[in-house]
């Protein structure tokens, strides 16, 4: 038996007038849930370096287009906000889209957005002026803050240059970012004023139940038909049986990042499954030519402190070896002189830190794939580990770790790799945020697991409460 429900009007006006649809209610909560985690992450994200330029790079000692009068790092780090951000987003982001087309597959849009003279009855909820701030969020300032926001990826940007060239570059993007933000702020302020001004609990109550205060249920017991009951059952099956399936076919291709447990993990599973599939074809980052090289290359964190790496420096590097073992045909170990004797590649190419601030540098060095096709990479192998002196060891997927303009980089700008930006030799991640391209590199391996690795989450990273994949 289950009970369904029988009204009860108090006043008949109050019957006709126009209530939220279910999934118009769902979604609204939903996405007022999403933005509260981006702006608090998105909050967080932007104390760690709160200045904003213009163009495609921006850094502390370059002039600022705005110069927020925040703290430094007030919160400690980010990364906790980049993950809260970036699950906050797919929140949104599949939310939204079931809204819209659902808006736009039925009439929602037309009766309840698009001004209208002929629907004067609505038109004394929502007013011209509403309805058209309505439409502008949904369809300027939403699909303006996810296109910016995606424009400040390297992953992306090398599929979709187009994203970040009409923003007129990665930190016009990051600006009009955060102005876009801004805007939502004040739509949400004057959105919760007027709904106040209107009758608070009232409206609040017509968001959750779908019904005024002017309308009560009396419930009397019903059947719950056969038919009702299947349709249900099949239901579930059937979204237990897609989400297993997607979960497998996730598992079969490599789509799942080693972090992807935890409370952030759905949001770093989408991440990466997502920019996994689209960077499927080995897109390339923008080059630039020699003009656009940066004045000013800022450095995150100190040269190593261990003995071994001082003695090391002092000698010029004579003695450093660069290891590489596990899951290949033919374990090797390779001298500075011997890297600068291979092929090398140089290019010119941006830089972002996950805080913030970007420049670009001209890297010299060996691509880290004719080394991987030079000791024979064995079948079964899925990821590569880099160790570098220090405590901050990462990993790529085989995919980024082939990628022509992934480097074994030992020169910077024309010259040697200098001391603070990770000599002898670094690694250099050209799809990825800047904190990927592990520094003082001492030992390669190839493995097939990462589980038996640190905390087996694929790098110091995760452990730190960063993103292990930093694509975006």
């Amino acid at each position: 038996m289950a009970t369904s429900a029988r009204l009860v009007i108090e006043d008949p006006e109050a019957f006709d007038r126009p209530r939220h649809s279910a999934l118009v209610r769902i979604t609204h909560w939903i996405t007022t849930l999403a933005f509260f985690g981006l702006l608090a992450s998105g909050i967080a994200i932007l104390l760690a370096h709160p200045r904003l330029y213009w163009g495609e790079t921006g850094t502390l000692g370059t002039p600022s287009l705005l110069h927020l009068p925040l703290p430094l790092v007030l919160v400690g780090q980010s990364g906790w906000g980049r993950y809260l951000h970036f699950l906050s987003a797919w929140a949104c982001v599949l939310t939204g889209l079931v809204y819209v087309l659902w808006g736009l597959f039925t009439s929602h849009f037309r009766d309840d957005l698009v001004p209208n003279r002929d629907h004067s009855g609505d038109q004394e909820r929502y007013n011209t002026v509403q309805r058209l701030s309505y439409l502008a969020v949904v369809f300027l300032l939403f699909p303006l803050i996810i296109l910016t926001g995606l424009a400040m990826s390297p992953a992306l940007a090398s599929v979709f240059p187009v994203l970040v060239i009409v923003f007129g570059g990665h930190q016009s993007a990051r600006t009009i970012h955060f102005f876009v933000a801004n805007l939502l702020v004040l739509f949400l302020l004057v959105h919760v004023t007027k709904v106040g001004f209107a009758g608070f609990s009232a409206r609040v109550r017509a968001m959750v139940t779908g019904r005024t205060g002017a309308q009560r249920r009396v419930f009397t017991p019903s059947r719950l038909s056969r038919r009702k009951l299947v349709t249900s059952g099949v239901a579930v099956a059937a979204g237990a049986s897609g989400l297993a399936v997607l979960a497998r076919v996730a598992d079969r291709y490599d789509l799942i990042p080693p972090d992807h447990g935890g409370l952030f993990g759905a949001g770093e599973t989408l991440t990466y499954a997502a920019q996994r599939l689209l960077m499927s074809h080995h897109s390339l980052v923008r080059e630039f030519d020699q003009s656009r090289i940066s004045t000013v290359f800022p450095v995150n964190g100190g040269v190593p402190r261990n003995e071994l790496y001082r003695l090391l420096f002092v000698r010029g590097f004579r003695d450093w070896r660069l290891t590489v073992d596990g899951l290949v045909a033919r374990p090797s170990s390779f001298s500075l002189l011997d890297l600068k004797r291979f092929p090398p590649r140089s290019q010119i190419t941006h830089q972002a830190c996950e805080e913030g601030w970007s420049f670009i540098a001209e890297w010299t060095g060996v691509p880290l794939s004719y080394i991987l096709n030079l000791v024979g990479v064995r079948p079964g192998a899925k990821y590569v580990v880099f160790f570098p002196f220090d405590d901050s060891w990462d990993s790529l997927d085989l995919a980024d770790s082939f990628h022509p303009q992934t480097l074994l980089a030992y020169g910077m700008n024309g010259g040697d790799l200098p001391a603070p930006h990770g000599a002898p030799v670094r690694l250099r991640v050209a799809r990825q945020l800047g904190y990927k391209s592990v520094k003082y590199l001492s030992g390669i391996r190839v493995t097939d697991s990462l589980r038996n690795i640190g905390k087996g989450l694929g790098s110091i990273s995760p452990e730190l409460g960063y993103s292990w994949y930093a694509g975006i």
